[in-house]
């Protein structure tokens, strides 16, 4: 039962470097909710007096009519919200940021917009009878209906220290100590991915098709976590090079 203890999603490269999120459990989500549900409610109000207002008093099956498309028009809203929050931020709603949360792929990836959209509107099944809360409580990593027919996952964005802490020091090689040019989305890292670099660069050892192959495939998801535009310069670089600078320009932000 995913409600009685901590749950972690972790995504494997190729050579065992793990990055992973804890797991947002049903409390935190359930706290998140109330937050968005209250602002959504908000804006499904104000949309609700200004229609009556624009229309005017209406009798009879007019007046139903009405009732009908208001309803109509605030289930879209409520959607939208949610929708419309998690694409513009990468899987965060102003809830969700509030109780540090945030949606993701199980790979580990950003979610892509179909994956939002098809999240939200499973809304509608989640509030029937509280079935989204039950399956949350007793699912893998709590996911509700909306998670299993979109393939996402709720995780906390909160660093967790414990982890970086019980890694013992080692000497990281550097083929250059300049951190080259600043780095956009270096905030959406934490110190689980700065552990993962690090563990990368004190591996001199290995086979360099190995390296080469480990570096791009921890590079891609890293600018994919970093919300990197395909146009960017950065996916440009070299995958050890860009690891390299990634992890100067992380060494002042992530606590140790």
């Amino acid at each position: 039962m995913s409600g009685s203890h901590q749950d972690v999603l972790r995504v494997s490269t190729s050579d065992n470097v793990g990055i992973g999120y804890d797991v947002a459990g049903l409390g935190s989500r359930i706290i998140a909710q109330l937050l968005d549900t209250l602002i959504a409610g908000a804006i499904m109000f104000a949309v609700s007096v200004g229609v009556f207002a624009a229309i005017g008093p209406a009798d009879g099956q007019s007046s139903v009519a009405v009732r009908l498309a208001v309803g109509g028009v605030n289930l879209f809203v409520y959607i939208g919200y949610f929708t419309v929050c998690e694409m513009a931020t990468g899987g965060r709603t102003i809830g969700k940021s509030a109780g540090q949360l945030r949606v993701l792929d199980l790979s580990g990836a950003a979610p892509t917009a179909a994956q939002l959209f098809i999240r939200n509107v499973a809304r509608l099944v989640d509030m029937i009878g509280g079935v989204g809360a039950l399956l949350m409580f007793f699912s893998r990593h709590s996911r509700r209906v909306g998670d299993f027919v979109a393939g996402t996952v709720v995780v906390r964005i909160r660093p967790t220290t414990s982890f970086a802490r019980a890694v013992v020091p080692v000497p990281v090689l550097l083929r250059t100590p300049d951190a080259g040019p600043v780095i956009e989305g270096v905030d959406r890292l934490g110190d689980r991915e700065m552990t993962a670099i690090r563990t990368f660069l004190t591996r001199p050892g290995l086979e360099q098709p190995l390296r080469t192959r480990l570096a791009g495939e921890m590079t891609n998801r890293l600018l994919d976590r970093m919300q990197m535009p395909p146009s960017a310069p950065e996916r440009q670089w070299p995958p050890e090079l860009f690891l390299e600078r990634l992890y100067l320009q992380l060494q002042g932000r992530v606590p140790r």
